[in-house]
């Protein structure tokens, strides 16, 4: 698939009023392709495929925006399209968050469900800063998230805890291949 073909797929999802997780799975795409590019002078990362992969992450959102549903449904309309490692990105770009009761019914194992590379780990990152069309820090990005789920889905809450220490792990990499981090990176 290629950038365009996601682009015109995802214009093709049904959307309800008030939705803006369209835009957000373009802007994750844009902001993780920021960051492959910067990378790239220091180790060999496809910056195109990385802004495809943040762009269809949340695919899934076009059937569920249940905070684990979504992943799966993602996974499994990328592997309908034949799209296998696109479809890994919807499962994994949450790192670890999943339900086990629910992967015999999607067909998947634990595994899938953890970033393993560097492009995986650009799209965790980028989905982590990107917050209603604004590139902002984790930790605030983190906020708004908890606000978002605390009623609706508040067995979620601790899980977006969790990724504070994922993200700054993460960022601790590309520091050491970079030297600056994630904010440095995208001036923020």
């Amino acid at each position: 698939m290629t950038y365009e073909q996601g682009l015109e797929l995802l214009k093709s999802f049904p959307k309800k009023p008030g939705d803006d997780w369209d835009r957000h799975c373009i802007l994750v795409g844009e902001i993780a392709f920021r960051l492959a590019r910067a990378l790239g002078a220091y180790m060999p990362i496809d910056a195109g495929k990385v802004r495809l992969m943040g762009l269809v992450h949340d695919f899934g959102r076009s059937v569920s925006h249940c905070p684990y549903r979504h992943s799966y449904e993602g996974h499994k309309l990328l592997m309908k399209l034949g799209e296998a490692e696109l479809a890994r990105i919807c499962t994994c770009h949450s790192n670890g968050t999943y339900k086990p009761q629910d992967l015999e019914e999607y067909g998947l194992k634990p595994e899938d469900f953890y970033v393993r590379t560097m492009e995986e780990k650009l799209i965790f990152i980028s989905d982590n800063l990107e917050c209603h069309g604004d590139i902002v820090r984790q930790e605030v990005r983190l906020s708004e998230t908890i606000a978002r789920y605390e009623k609706r889905n508040p067995e979620f809450v601790p899980v977006l805890k969790s990724k504070l220490e994922e993200f700054k792990a993460f960022d601790k990499e590309i520091r050491d291949i970079s030297s600056r981090s994630v904010y440095e990176i995208l001036g923020i």
